[in-house]
C-alpha cells in the first residue's frame, strides 16, 4: 500500500528522497513533510496521513548545536512540525485498502489530498514567523521542539530572546537540554 501511494504522490510532483518517503518542495529551505503511517487490522491496511514541513536550516541549526547524551543528526525524514490530516479534513482521517479496495484510484485519491489540502497548509507555515508559535504551543512537550523554538529565535534574528528563553528553559530542564545549551 505504502509503496503505491508513494508512486502516486510521485506522479503528483512530489520527490522520493529515499525509499518510500517523499517531500515536496517549497521555498528558503522548507519542503513539505509527507508522513504515511500504516497500521494493519484482520482485514485491512489504514494508512493515517500527517502532513508538516521540515526546514532544513533549521533542522541543521538545531542538530548541529546539539551536543552532550542526546545528540541527535540531521535527517531530511523528520518533520519540523507536523499534523495529522485529519484536523485539516476530517472526512479524509484514515484511507483503508481491502481486498475489494481499488489500489491505484485509492493511492490517488491519497495523493490528490495531498495536492489540496497538505501542500496549501505546508505553504502556510513554510516560513519561520509561522512556525514560531506552533513550536511555542509544542516546547512542553519537548521532543526536539525547544531546540526547534531556540532555532526558529536565531534565525529570525532574535538574539535577546533566544538567549533568555534557552537560559529559562535550561533552569527549569537541565537534564533534557544542558546539551543544546552549552554553547549558549
Amino acid at each position: 500500500m505504502r509503496s503505491t501511494c508513494i508512486a502516486a504522490l510521485k506522479e503528483a510532483g512530489f520527490t522520493e528522497y529515499r525509499r518510500n518517503a517523499v517531500d515536496h518542495d517549497l521555498e528558503n529551505g522548507f519542503r513539505c513533510w509527507v508522513g504515511l503511517n500504516c497500521g494493519q487490522s484482520r482485514n485491512s491496511v489504514q494508512i493515517t496521513p500527517f502532513v508538516g514541513v521540515h526546514s532544513v536550516p533549521m533542522e541543521r541549526l538545531w542538530t548541529g548545536l546539539k551536543a552532550g547524551k542526546c545528540l541527535k543528526k540531521y535527517s531530511r525524514g523528520v518533520a519540523t512540525v507536523a499534523r495529522h490530516m485529519g484536523e485539516l479534513q476530517p472526512d479524509e482521517a484514515v484511507f483503508r485498502f481491502d481486498q475489494r479496495t481499488d489500489l491505484i484510484a485509492e493511492s490517488r485519491r491519497v495523493a490528490m489530498s495531498y495536492c489540496s489540502v497538505g501542500l496549501p497548509f505546508a505553504r502556510s507555515i513554510a516560513t519561520y514567523s509561522a512556525l514560531l508559535p506552533l513550536l511555542q504551543q509544542r516546547v512542553e512537550t519537548l521532543g526536539a521542539y525547544p531546540e526547534r523554538l531556540a532555532s526558529c529565535l536565531i534565525l529570525l534574528g532574535r538574539q535577546e530572546e533566544v538567549l533568555a528563553f534557552v537560559h529559562d528553559f535550561a533552569a527549569r530542564h537541565h537534564d533534557y537540554f544542558e546539551g543544546f545549551a552549552a554553547p549558549f
